[in-house]
């Protein structure tokens, strides 16, 4: 591990000391889990304008049951999905810089804790009027993509225990670039320019290709919509961050009633191979603390085996592998989700259920199908 890795989470680490709570017993613990990590905040001082701690606790436990080229299966575990911790500092009246690391290192059935890699990291200024937008920031580092309407919401927020395949199969990017984020008229927008170079840990160097990245969000039909393109030039190369050539997504967000419907279209190209679906989540609250989510997932490919493009699912997949069955592949995917979520302290604290019905078929003999059943508590401050 380099002397920057280990001075980042020695920092880190102080830092979460740092902000742990001495509140009172009278003090409300909800108040202090969304505060606490703000240890430092004053807009008039010229240097240091605020110091922000900020960490993440995502564990969950599925249980699947299917079968997969004629051969059934059944299994569960837990897992520790997401520990992360960080800390953002904004400086000079303008600066801004960030670092979040992983500290989840087991995986399915392992839930050992311990530096992994970091999540982002960079350094970015933000201003009034910058390059003519009403306000924007530019910066460069290691950043999460912002690809699909799935991909763009939080971890922290999604409505489903784990985002779909579709949206997996082009997002959960971080790759090193330069990123400009700008708003003009209502119109938010985003522009990329990353290196194609696989780095785990901090940030890539520039030996091998390029990436673009371009996409907007806007008010239109009653509700918001969010256009995201991507271009890689180096998809061939087994090191690449980017495993397609290009990708294109639509998402159209809108609240009708009580009810709220996020529908997003998504296709792009591997060589040959041609991967396109959609996806619908509908979700509402049965009273202030349960809501209830439900998705339906489409995704096709022109290879025979394109879908599914790994055996990384953290589902029905999953739990085939660890129980010695193939993963199953063919062309087409079907996935049907339907969830209860108790928020005990709105998304800070919250419980997630769900069980998920999936499908692959296409290939002759190699499809596979079955139930999921998803439990996970998730908290952040």
């Amino acid at each position: 591990m380099d002397k920057l890795t280990n001075a980042a989470i020695t920092t880190l680490a102080a830092g979460l000391l740092a902000t742990l709570p001495t509140a009172s017993a009278e003090e409300n613990w909800a108040d202090t889990l969304k505060t606490m990590g703000k240890v430092y905040s004053d807009k008039n001082d010229p240097n240091i304008q605020e110091v922000k701690f900020f960490g993440r606790l995502h564990q969950q436990w599925a249980y699947a049951d299917g079968e997969s080229a004629g051969e059934d299966f059944s299994g569960g575990g837990d897992e520790l999905r997401r520990l992360r911790a960080g800390v953002s500092v904004k400086f000079l009246d303008g600066f801004k810089v960030l670092g979040r690391a992983n500290f989840e290192k087991g995986g399915f059935r392992n839930t050992s804790i311990g530096y992994n890699s970091f999540d982002e990291l960079y350094l970015d200024y933000g201003k009034d009027g910058l390059l003519g937008f009403d306000k924007a920031t530019i910066g460069y580092g290691r950043y999460k993509v912002l690809f699909g309407g799935e991909e763009r919401v939080s971890s922290k927020k999604i409505k489903t225990v784990e985002r779909s395949g579709i949206n997996n199969r082009f997002g959960s990017l971080r790759p090193t670039g330069v990123v400009l984020k700008g708003e003009k008229s209502d119109v938010e927008y985003v522009f990329g320019i990353f290196s194609t170079e696989k780095d785990s840990e901090t940030w890539a160097g520039w030996d091998d290709g390029i990436a673009f990245q371009a996409g907007a969000v806007f008010d239109a039909y009653e509700g918001t919509i969010t256009t995201d393109f991507i271009y890689a030039d180096d998809s061939d190369n087994d090191q690449s961050v980017f495993d397609f050539d290009w990708a294109t997504s639509i998402t159209y967000n809108r609240t009708y009633g009580d009810v709220n419907v996020l529908a997003n279209v998504t296709y792009g190209n591997e060589g040959d191979e041609d991967i396109y679906g959609f996806v619908v989540v509908p979700s509402f609250y049965i009273n202030d603390k349960l809501e209830a989510a439900f998705r339906y997932q489409y995704g096709h490919s022109t290879d025979e085996t394109g879908v599914p493009k790994s055996s990384s699912s953290r589902g029905l997949r999953r739990v085939a592998k660890n129980e010695g069955v193939g993963t199953g592949s063919g062309d087409t995917n079907h996935t049907v989700y339907a969830g209860l979520n108790y928020y005990i302290e709105e998304n800070y604290v919250k419980v997630m259920t769900g069980v998920e019905y999936e499908s692959v078929d296409g290939a002759p003999g190699k499809g596979i199908e079955g139930f999921t059943f998803w439990a996970a508590f998730r908290t952040y401050f």
